[in-house]
């Protein structure tokens, strides 16, 4: 190459370069960078081959002038695997102390009075009606803080299809609001507005023994049919279903435990989950038919009490379960005692309702607990006396 030639070249050169740069220096900083790129690309071939053998599939992209070359890297999706389903949680197991030991439980603040055997007969109370109760006189009250006050209608008594009467007070009677009050009775039911004090009668053919509130619907059970009476239409849709396996609340869950064998289940209309109960109720059953002894719903929980297993007689469990999985969440041993200090009885203990989001209410013979299914403390709530023949408690 001639002088004139590489003049001309370092010429070219220096026309692309920034003003005030040294050609020299400038010349070193192209030459290292372009020594980089090689040693750069050399890598990459490595990195790349390392890649496609571990399974990632390596896509350059085109280099932007003066900026950096940067590789995206895709992995290639793995190949399905089973799934395993995951262990279920330990499930939190309380006991609850003797009978004769409750009367020791510290009291929980709550709406309803402490002690209803002092609670006065009053014309008219300021406050919203916390409970429904009939005492020895035949009469059903309206029980407020500040008395008990008689309901002017009397409804007749319950009659099941054997003849046998009951009170037609039932743990559900009383609507979530504290505003109604139903009764079943054969061939109708009549609610009562516990406001204005009006009584209106339903028509429903049949042994009517459960209601359960349903919103501005009352889910009616007999032994052999089941109805959803509409209180603002009056109509009675008759459902797929029957017998005595209804829970309270909004949602129109049952609970259905077979006869022998099988699974007990949660049904909500045309689905069921299995509800795990087996070694945490007697045979992994729950009551079937028992009027008093229903399950209790409180947002994605059910709430109800059992024989404990191998103690049918002797103890009691209330179990808390998920409604969405049926699985057990919290339990309550509930040993029953020996006279005259037995709690519970024939009708066992009883899940009578929720108080609040964390608080199940359960029946303890003449007192009612409050149990919390968070930190799993038992609590007193209220003392009955024993001219109490029913009640119904209003949702805390």
């Amino acid at each position: 190459m001639t002088d004139q030639r590489l003049r001309e070249l370092f010429r070219d050169l220096a026309e692309t370069l920034p003003e005030g740069t040294s050609h020299a220096g400038e010349l070193w900083r192209l030459r290292t960078r372009s020594r980089a790129r090689r040693r750069w690309a050399v890598a990459a071939v490595a990195v790349t081959a390392a890649l496609v053998a571990a399974g990632i599939v390596v896509f350059p992209q085109k280099a932007e002038r003066a900026g950096t070359v940067t590789p995206a890297a895709t992995l290639t999706p793995p190949a399905p695997a089973t799934l395993t389903r995951p262990a279920p949680a330990t499930r939190s197991m309380d006991r609850a102390p003797a009978a004769r030991a409750e009367q020791g439980l510290p009291g929980l603040a709550a709406a309803l009075p402490e002690k209803w055997a002092e609670i006065p007969v009053v014309s008219w109370a300021p406050g919203p009606v916390v409970a429904l109760a009939e005492f020895g006189d035949g009469r059903i009250y309206m029980m407020k803080a500040g008395g008990r006050i008689p309901l002017e209608v009397k409804p007749a008594d319950s009659v099941d299809a054997d003849g046998n009467r009951g009170t037609p007070l039932k743990p559900n009677s009383l609507a979530p609001d504290g505003t109604k009050a139903a009764f079943p009775q054969k061939d109708e039911v009549v609610v009562v507005d516990l406001v204005i004090g009006q009584a209106r009668r339903y028509p429903l053919p049949g042994f009517n023994e459960v209601v359960l509130w349903r919103g501005e619907r009352l889910l009616v059970e007999q032994e052999k049919a089941n109805y959803l009476l509409d209180l603002a239409t009056g109509k009675a849709r008759r459902q797929p279903y029957k017998g005595f396996a209804g829970v309270a609340g909004y949602r129109d869950l049952r609970i259905v435990s077979p006869a022998a064998g099988g699974w007990t289940v949660l049904q909500e209309g045309g689905s069921e989950v299995r509800l795990d109960v087996q070694g945490v109720t007697d045979k992994g059953g729950m009551p079937v038919g028992v009027l008093g002894n229903h399950g209790w719903q409180r947002d994605g929980l059910v709430a109800q009490s059992a024989s404990a297993p191998g103690r049918p007689g002797q103890a009691d469990v209330v179990v808390v379960a998920e409604i969405a999985t049926g699985r057990v969440v919290r339990t309550l041993l509930l040993p029953w005692g020996d006279s005259p200090d037995m709690r519970c009885g024939k009708g066992g203990c009883p899940v009578r309702g929720w108080m609040s989001q964390d608080t199940v209410v359960i029946e303890s013979k003449d007192r009612l607990l409050g149990w919390n299914i968070t930190t799993g403390e038992l609590a007193r709530v209220a003392e009955l006396p024993d001219e109490v023949i029913a009640y119904s408690l209003r949702p805390g």
